[in-house]
């Protein structure tokens, strides 16, 4: 059961996020024990995006990370090559099997904007070609993309405590390529953003699979009910009401 604790409105919200998605994880990693195994799609290189990298090497998580753009998946590959606990794949997930150009800034357009995100790669070459990119900034290559159901069948995995959702604006695709209520997840996070025709999607999907959706800086969440717990000794220290502890008089 969701209660109502009254109005909160901190004058800076977004210093929030961060904290409430170090929660979550901490949560799923208490629900289950610590044995956590995890399923990204769009993993990026692996050392930036969601703080998931100190959970396999100090807190025993597993998974398999998907990554399309070929120099992200060999940064990811790099980072894990030592892993035993974590599987990478350089492919990319749609509701079809298909080859399909994925567009990302080429190395010469990267040095030429440098303030431009580093790896970001979408098959919507439109959400690459931002204001002030030239066209021969931005490199397509084809790379081949399959269903979630088929890789979770080709690798016998009918159960994960953390799906997480990266898709450049592929994201609904992704959803509804594989049954999200059979595989079980405590926690979904799917990037997402508002006000989008995909976003509608997105929050659908998670509705139709139990999953009560909330929404945390640019990520979707999907936490399944009465499942997650956040300690009350953990929240209390963040808002700093230990005792003797300095209050935050600037929220």
């Amino acid at each position: 059961m969701i209660r109502d604790l009254g109005p909160y409105v901190p004058k800076r919200a977004h210093k929030l996020d961060a904290p409430i998605l170090t929660m979550l994880l901490n949560g799923v990693h208490d629900h289950h024990r610590g044995q956590v195994f995890v399923v990204q799609v769009g993993a990026g290189n692996g050392a930036t995006g969601l703080p998931l990298l100190p959970r396999f090497r100090d807190h025993g998580w597993s998974g398999l990370l998907i990554e399309p753009q070929p120099q992200n998946f060999a940064q990811l590959d790099a980072l894990h090559a030592n892993g035993e606990r974590v599987a990478v794949l350089n492919l990319g997930i749609s509701d079809i099997s298909a080859n399909l150009p994925l567009h990302s800034l080429s190395a010469e357009g990267e040095a030429r904007n440098r303030r431009a995100p580093r790896g970001r790669a979408s098959l919507i070459r439109d959400r690459i070609a931002t204001p002030g990119i030239r066209p021969d900034d931005i490199a397509s290559t084809e790379v081949p993309f399959l269903r979630m159901d088929t890789v979770l069948a080709e690798l016998g995995i009918d159960s994960v405590q953390l799906l997480a959702v990266n898709a450049g604006g592929h994201e609904a695709q992704v959803l509804s390529s594989f049954d999200l209520a059979a595989l079980n997840p405590s926690l979904v996070l799917v990037q997402s953003t508002p006000g989008t025709a995909a976003d509608d999607a997105c929050t659908t999907a998670l509705t139709a699979a139990s999953l009560h959706p909330f929404r945390i800086a640019g990520w979707l969440a999907g936490l399944a009910p009465n499942r997650l717990a956040v300690p009350l000794e953990e929240l209390l220290t963040f808002f700093r009401k230990g005792l003797g502890a300095p209050q935050d008089t600037e929220e």
